[in-house]
């Protein structure tokens, strides 16, 4: 969850990652900024990062995922891919008669290492 981490610390993480056993696959989860969510998604996001914060472990990076993506070409993770938290809920979530999916606000980095 790169959230809790700073930019800085997000990128040393992905460098330490694409030192790994060559044909890895690393899968991690990110924030989009609030802009980027859906707005059905804003109030729920705002009350996590808020509830995070009162908890003393405050979400401190949001990205986009052209930037996500860019962090992990320049740690040297190749193949690198955005799946979208909206395309999981057509995936897994479309025939859910209790309307429950997944929050458009977070994604997800595929890269290989």
């Amino acid at each position: 969850m790169s959230h809790y981490l700073t930019r800085d610390a997000t990128a040393a993480t992905l460098r330490q990652v694409a030192g790994l056993a060559a044909g890895s696959t690393l899968a991690m989860t990110f924030l989009l900024p609030t802009d980027l969510v859906d707005e059905t998604d804003r109030a729920g996001l705002e009350t996590s990062e808020k509830g995070a914060k009162a908890s003393g472990t405050p979400f401190v990076s949001f990205y986009t995922p052209s930037e996500m993506l860019a962090l992990a070409r320049e740690a040297g993770l190749t193949d690198g891919r955005h799946v979208a938290g909206a395309s999981l809920a057509v995936r897994y979530f479309a025939d859910r008669a209790d309307g429950l999916r997944p929050s458009s606000g977070e994604d997800i980095l595929v890269a290989t290492i």
